[in-house]
């Protein structure tokens, strides 16, 4: 069993891999630095720089990536931005906890994440009000 379990992880690694690849060769990879932690669907993420990354084939599943840490959300693309295809990443801010909500990407696809349910419990247990940061993209690679 436990061969089983390092071949499973071996071959997410590779795939991993290969994801980030083929979205760095479509140039849409996008590196931003978050100031502080923040929660990204069900997953707490350290302040760090991060990796956005369309999933090729996948218009609305992206990678965020820290050195350390990662996530792949679903979401759904909300508009297209053709305007000011800026990239950045939208927070909603409770007190001092932040959830990621959208994500716009360098091509002007904005993606939006539907409420989490860690988001969901904190607005409940909490009276704090909530605000929008917005945290522009470092560059576009």
């Amino acid at each position: 069993m436990t061969i089983s379990i390092r071949r499973l992880v071996a071959t997410g690694a590779l795939l991993l891999v290969g994801v980030t690849a083929v979205a760095r060769a479509q140039g849409t990879e996008t590196v931003t630095t978050v100031p502080f932690a923040f929660t990204a669907g069900e997953t707490k993420l350290p302040q760090d720089r991060y990796r956005i990354s369309p999933i090729p084939g996948q218009n609305s599943v992206f990678m965020i990536r820290g050195e350390r840490h990662g996530v792949v959300l679903m979401s759904r693309i909300d508009r297209l931005n053709v305007r000011e295809p800026a990239p950045s990443l939208t927070f909603h801010r409770y007190g001092e906890q932040y959830f990621l909500r959208e994500v716009q990407l360098g091509d002007g696809r904005i993606l939006h994440l539907t409420p989490s349910r860690a988001e969901s419990e904190y607005v409940a247990a909490q009276a704090a009000a909530k605000s929008t940061v917005v945290v522009a993209s470092n560059s576009s690679k």
